[in-house]
């Protein structure tokens, strides 16, 4: 199972929390999403699967274009990206400025109108469910947050917390082998010779 973020958006170059809003890709995302495409071009798919947002369906687009034989993409709205509530669109030094946030970040609590981490994972493990014992490949496009959660979660088996700790760059595969135990072989991987290692 090949797990990618979308390309780059304006809001993420920006630095600005980026879930429900559809943003499409920026120049660099689109630029990004062809060279996720050449890393990739080798695979046979079997399936592919992205979040209904256009920034996570253009990305699996212009990644499948690259094969003749590619299957059709199916969109899932539970790869759609844990939704920020009243903090969509805010960047880092807005979030610092708002006192509700500052304190609910500072002690560990849930940010009020918020998609809990459990919400997500919920989410994550369903999709997971359906598709970790399906043979051969399968693309997976979505978003960071999310995706970091099904991976702590459905790969790594550790609590959605600790999904904090990973960052995903955009368009840079995370490469995970189903299973009994789940292995993730790569991640953050870059230019294709990065890919066909893994």
């Amino acid at each position: 199972i090949y797990i990618v973020r979308h390309g780059e958006t304006d809001w993420n170059a920006e630095g600005r929390l980026l879930s429900r809003t559809d943003r499409p890709l920026n120049t660099q995302g689109e630029a990004q999403a062809r060279d996720l495409a050449a890393a990739l071009a080798d695979i046979a798919w079997e399936r592919a699967f992205a979040s209904p947002l256009v920034r996570a369906r253009r990305t699996a687009e212009v990644a499948l274009a690259a094969r003749s034989d590619a299957p059709p993409l199916a969109l899932d709205e539970r790869l759609v990206e844990m939704d920020f509530g009243p903090y969509e669109g805010m960047s880092e030094a807005e979030l610092e400025a708002d006192p509700v946030a500052v304190t609910r970040r500072r002690d560990g609590a849930q940010l009020p109108g918020v998609e809990t981490e459990a919400a997500v994972e919920a989410r994550a493990r369903a999709f997971y469910a359906d598709i970790a014992d399906l043979p051969a490949t399968t693309l997976v496009v979505g978003h960071g947050r999310m995706l970091r959660i099904l991976i702590a979660t459905c790969v790594l088996r550790v609590p959605a917390a600790v999904s904090g700790s990973l960052r995903m760059r955009n368009c840079r595969p995370a490469i995970v082998e189903p299973g009994r135990v789940p292995l993730l072989l790569g991640f953050n991987l870059g230019p294709a010779k990065d890919v066909a290692a893994a």
